[in-house]
């Protein structure tokens, strides 16, 4: 199925993050930078949660079939490439890390039990691990109760974030569930396409542009949920982009995306750090070529077999629908 918009979003989302933690390597623009990474990470969760619902809703499960193919194909996309990059930080980086903090971040629970993470990344991927454990219970909850229902959840999601910070911070999967929430809401809104394809990038920059002159991103988190419900909100509305060589190299740059998120910062610690004194050209080159490297292996050696296993796994075990078979008519309650 393609998706042009998506792929832009998601495009955009890991050149935020890239860009912006390159811009604090190198020229350190950090209020700056700070805003575009954190923006990055946000339209990230943004678009998890819409694709995962999409996906739940093409295989056309229900009950513990469900769950176990959900559960089964997220853990073969997620885990098996991060293991990779946290195993040559382990074995290749300078710092000394204990066996525990291996044992949490390849499980992806260091805010759980107060960990440290091994790379500055991963922090987003615990919440993403969790929030995975609560996407299918929102998907059968959801699909057929009228968008109200949604809605009101996202409003009561606000109070819960602010109040996690005085509770726990074991619970800091409750400060960003509005920004998945919006992503949920995008998928229950979708078949509402009314406006032109074109006006999706120029919204992303004036959403993104808000975002990092006006929020102040580190005290601040009515940004950070304003701008993902404003995304959230949009996207159903908008026709797909109909430009071949931008949806191609948006297409390009998000089947490498992960890759590109997870091994972008320990590359980053080599070429501008530990040779610092290199010549600048120099630290480019092999940051930027390292980087193609990586990720473009990292793709076609782990990422793309271990999802077509946990494909294979699924269906087997539950009878799912491979992921390009379209799902059968709906028909929406009314708000």
């Amino acid at each position: 199925m393609l998706k042009p918009n998506l792929d832009f979003l998601r495009a955009l989302a890991v050149l935020l993050v890239l860009v912006a933690h390159v811009a604090g390597y190198t020229i350190r623009t950090n209020a700056i930078s700070f805003a575009m990474g954190q923006l990055g990470v946000m339209l990230f969760f943004v678009h998890t949660s819409l694709v995962l619902m999409q996906s739940m809703e093409r295989q056309q499960l229900a009950g513990a079939a469900l769950f176990r193919a959900f559960y089964v194909q997220r853990a073969c996309r997620i885990y098996p490439l991060s293991a990779v990059m946290l195993l040559g930080i382990y074995l290749f980086m300078d710092a000394q890390w204990t066996s525990f903090d291996l044992l949490a971040n390849l499980l992806l629970v260091q805010n759980l039990v107060y960990a440290p993470y091994m790379s500055t990344v991963l922090w987003s991927l615990c919440l993403e691990v969790q929030m995975y454990l609560v996407l299918p219970v929102l998907f059968l909850l959801c699909r057929q109760r009228p968008l109200l229902w949604l809605l009101a959840l996202w409003v009561v999601s606000i109070p819960a974030a602010i109040v996690q910070p005085l509770v726990s911070p074991r619970l800091s999967l409750f400060e960003f569930a509005p920004c998945f929430l919006a992503g949920v809401l995008a998928w229950r809104m979708q078949g509402r396409e009314r406006l032109p394809g074109w006006l999706w990038p120029l919204f992303l920059a004036l959403a993104c542009t808000a975002f990092v002159a006006l929020a102040e991103p580190r005290t601040n988190n009515y940004g950070r949920w304003l701008v993902c419900l404003a995304v959230g909100l949009a996207i159903p509305w908008l026709r797909e982009m109909r430009s071949p060589r931008l949806n191609s190299a948006c297409k390009f740059i998000a089947k490498y995306s992960y890759g590109i998120y997870l091994f972008h910062p320990p590359l980053m610690w080599l070429a501008f750090l530990t040779l610092e004194d290199w010549h600048p050209l120099a630290q480019w080159s092999l940051f930027l070529s390292s980087l193609v490297t990586l990720t473009g292996l990292g793709y076609h050696l782990v990422e793309r077999p271990m999802i077509r296993l946990g494909l294979r796994w699924s269906t087997r075990t539950t009878g799912a629908r491979p992921a390009g078979v379209p799902p059968v008519a709906r028909v929406w309650r009314r708000w």
